[in-house]
């Protein structure tokens, strides 16, 4: 392997091969930025995002070396504006399902790095979006990517390696792998209707949007974060859409939810994918929006997910290639996990050309086998959720729709404020 290489990590490999399994641009991601006012020329593009780049190693690598011993290399012949693209709909649109939905199947150039923004012209503005291959980044990575390229820089923070683990360290963090993942998703999930139909293969991305504020009123009032309330939002969500599946109150999903498993050391923070998964379980057969609320709370709470992002740091740090991806197999089984999610964020606003974006919408993968991905993030003042879901589902466009609603009953039948959220 040359110098300047660097190998691809058990999770990056376990992409590639999924990829055998549901197609290529079925395990893209990335973000949706749109704008008010004048489409951009490619070339003012390319002239924005040109310093940016430059200071940016990762995304001038590429796929590099023999196929049994990949790596990401430089890319010899680097040039940016093979990666900046405008893309036409077949009918122009403002509407961000549409554009996700159009962009999740253009492919990625193989032999280049693999990522690239492309321009999509509206009605009444324009969209800016950028995407990535899951092998290449996982979605933090591609958000903290946004915010170096659309963004205020930041400056990397000084970090140094971690210390060594004693045996000790190493048997209980494998003891806790046991007891704490592998066995609570070997229990049964509830049978949801989701699942009765073959998946199409064809997914299209629905969104929705609601205000900030009405959210950060119903943690103050229940002591939850924005996270929590997508939860719970999304738990009250699939109790409505199916409503005969969940006979009793202790009926639910466990489902996956990304974490990020980074070393924060590493050389190339923004290179390769660095995703964990930790089970959250959705209790869509109790009919209470506030004991759902609370339950989901619990389930995901921070000091929890924590700890599973440190297991699974050592786990991925360590473990073996096949068992790995017998591990990830297991996890994306939709009768193990039916849907994953995402909570991913900008910390600032995201701008082209001095105008900050009006709202940011996520492009999830296509999980293989799984027919639904939901994914939220916060911009300008709003929340913006994302469905990607297989088109087999009846009634999967209503999923916006019950989405509102679930807000909505949360919003009336929470308490008073009487304490702050930490969002």
């Amino acid at each position: 392997m040359p110098a300047t290489a660097h190998p691809l990590s058990v999770v990056d490999r376990i992409v590639f091969d999924m990829v055998r399994q549901v197609g290529d641009t079925a395990l893209h991601l990335g973000l949706a930025m749109r704008f008010r006012g004048r489409a951009p020329a490619l070339t003012e593009i390319t002239e924005h995002l040109l310093p940016r780049v430059a200071n940016t190693p990762e995304l001038r690598h590429r796929l590099g070396g023999p196929t049994r011993r990949p790596h990401w290399e430089p890319d010899p012949d680097f040039d940016l504006t093979r990666h900046v693209h405008e893309h036409s709909l077949t009918e122009p649109s403002d509407d961000p399902g549409a554009i996700l939905t159009a962009l999740h199947g253009v492919p990625l150039d193989r032999e280049r790095p693999l990522w690239g923004v492309w321009l999509i012209r509206g009605v009444h503005g324009y969209t800016l979006c950028y995407k990535a291959h899951h092998a290449f980044q996982d979605g933090l990575t591609a958000m903290r990517t946004c915010e170096t390229l659309f963004g205020t820089p930041r400056p990397t923070p000084a970090s140094t390696a971690p210390p060594a683990l004693s045996l000790r360290d190493k048997a209980t963090l494998l003891r806790d792998v046991v007891t704490q993942d592998l066995l609570p998703s070997l229990r049964p999930n509830t049978r949801w209707s989701g699942l009765d139909e073959p998946l199409s293969g064809h997914r299209v991305a629905l969104t929705t949007t609601v205000d900030l504020p009405r959210l950060h009123a119903i943690g103050r009032a229940t002591g939850t974060t924005v996270n929590h309330i997508c939860l719970a939002a999304l738990t009250a969500t699939l109790r409505a859409w199916h409503p005969h599946d969940w006979t009793r109150p202790d009926n639910g999903l466990r489902t996956s939810m990304a974490i990020n498993v980074r070393d924060p050391h590493e050389p190339l923070p923004l290179l390769g994918n660095r995703v964990g998964v930790a089970s959250v379980f959705l209790p869509a057969g109790e009919p209470a929006p506030l004991r759902q609320l609370a339950r989901v709370k619990g389930d995901a709470a921070y000091r929890r997910l924590t700890a599973t992002g440190c297991r699974h740091r050592f786990l991925y740090r360590h473990i073996p290639y096949r068992i790995g991806l017998l591990a990830t197999t297991r996890s994306t089984n939709p009768h193990v996990a039916p849907l994953t999610l995402a909570d991913v964020r900008p910390r600032g606003h995201l701008t082209f050309a001095g105008t900050t974006a009006l709202s940011a919408h996520i492009l999830p993968v296509a999980i293989p086998n799984q027919p639904l991905f939901a994914a939220w993030t916060t911009h300008n003042g709003q929340l913006h959720t994302t469905f990607l879901i297989d088109t087999a589902l009846p009634g999967h466009e209503r999923l916006p729709t019950l989405w509102c609603d679930a807000l909505d009953i949360l919003e009336r039948a929470a308490p008073p404020p009487t304490t702050s959220t930490g969002g």
